[in-house]
């Protein structure tokens, strides 16, 4: 038999597995398969040795051969590789509905054993709403009960659209969550040009209107470019109460993808009462052109990047003003991120506050070995990403970093 300890949780849950009723000291291969709501199916698989009884306890034993190496628990969770792709079209609140993941063990003699759990990335009575008001793209997730919340305004990264996991897992741990596009969706600019400040600002004043939050507590948060940008916002907007920031940046970085129809500006990434905001590579000596993608092929934008940073005009020019912001301030980067050098963009933060003497508390965390892709944990992990929505920049293979050997604590 399959026994687990958490047969239906969320999803940030670790689950411990144990094989039961084998035959002793015999291989057992278990399998398990990941069914999300998209429709896209992942699996993973490891071979263990049963002990005296004919158990095997996935917690505390590494296995023989298979998907991932050494002690893990969840290990059959983030190694799975991707077996089909998502299948659209699927319903808009898919966040709201659970996964599946399906393990079946064989040892000899034609032992068997199956188990279905449950994986959820929305607790009970969370809501999910689709706000489209004065201009803003989001969804919005709040937890249950009338309030008021915690509030956090969700950030998307340089990928475009939203990241409507973040919110339903927020809400679900009692969080007010707002998934707040800002390019590449329906509606929006198509790339990262030119986004005015001001449209975040109308974003926080609708929040601070809604009874669940008005004069309560408020975060932002996001990851890479929205990290970045949640920075931004902070040093800009004294209604941030605090910022939680994941592979940011500490300074501006360029544009991604085309301006709008009929923007003639020059293009940076951020506006600010009409002007537009200075960013690294602008009147930068040490840019140099992007060496060419080639489809298929990953390309890694870290070596690059350090390279940009040694002009030290252009960094000092396109600094965040992180001292000005009202609160306190989490980085969390990774040393071996090859999408950019998280980790030395976030202590360019770090300097600045400490320089500036500022008052509320404030950490980095930076994970050994961890690469880009920093997210919810326990979710399947991969070293590379395909594209982006933003136009120009869709179809290309992106190195993102990470080492295997780290992947067992789910942070890479």
């Amino acid at each position: 038999m399959i026994v687990v300890d958490q047969p239906d949780a969320l999803m940030d849950v670790p689950v411990a597995v144990e094989l039961k009723e084998f035959t002793p000291h015999q291989a057992v291969t278990i399998t398990a398969t990941q069914m999300f709501p998209s429709h896209s199916r992942w699996q993973a698989h490891a071979t263990f040795m049963t002990d005296v009884s004919g158990a095997v306890g996935i917690a505390r034993q590494a296995p023989i051969s298979g998907s991932y190496e050494g002690v893990a628990a969840m290990g059959l969770i983030w190694s799975a590789e991707r077996v089909s792709p998502p299948s659209p079209p699927f319903p808009d609140d898919w966040v709201l509905q659970p996964s599946f993941i399906h393990f079946e063990a064989v040892g000899p003699n034609d032992q068997r054993a199956e188990l279905a759990i449950t994986r959820r990335s929305a607790g009970p009575g969370v809501t999910r709403r689709v706000i489209r008001i004065d201009g803003l793209v989001g969804v919005l997730f709040l937890p249950p009960g009338e309030g008021p919340h915690p509030s956090v305004l969700i950030l998307h990264g340089g990928g475009g659209g939203m990241d409507e996991y973040s919110g339903a897992m927020l809400a679900s741990r009692g969080y007010a969550a707002f998934n707040l596009a800002y390019f590449a969706e329906p509606g929006l600019p198509q790339g990262l040009v030119n986004i005015p400040l001001e449209y975040f600002e109308n974003a926080i004043r609708w929040m601070r209107a809604q009874p669940w939050l008005r004069d309560g507590f408020l975060a932002a948060w996001g990851p890479s470019r929205g990290g970045e940008l949640a920075l931004l916002l902070g040093a800009t907007f004294p209604d941030i109460n605090a910022v939680s920031a994941w592979v940011p940046s500490g300074v501006m970085f360029w544009p991604i993808g085309l301006a709008g129809q009929g923007d003639t500006r020059p293009p940076a990434s951020w506006t600010w009462r009409g002007k537009p905001l200075p960013y690294l590579q602008e009147n930068n000596g040490s840019v140099e052109p992007l060496p060419p993608q080639q489809p298929g092929q990953p390309t890694a934008y870290t070596p690059i990047y350090l390279r940009h940073l040694r002009d030290e005009r252009a960094v000092e020019r396109a600094t965040i003003p992180v001292e000005n912001i009202r609160g306190p301030i989490l980085l969390v980067s990774g040393t071996d991120d090859q999408m950019w050098p998280s980790s030395v963009l976030a202590d360019i933060a770090m300097r600045r506050l400490e320089s500036n003497g500022f008052k509320f508390p404030f950490q980095h965390v930076k994970y050994q070995g961890a690469g880009h892709l920093i997210l919810l944990p326990w979710g399947p992990r991969t070293t590379h990403i395909i594209g982006f929505k933003a136009e120009g920049f869709s179809g290309f293979v992106y190195e993102q970093g990470g080492h295997a050997e780290d992947r067992r604590r789910g942070w890479c």
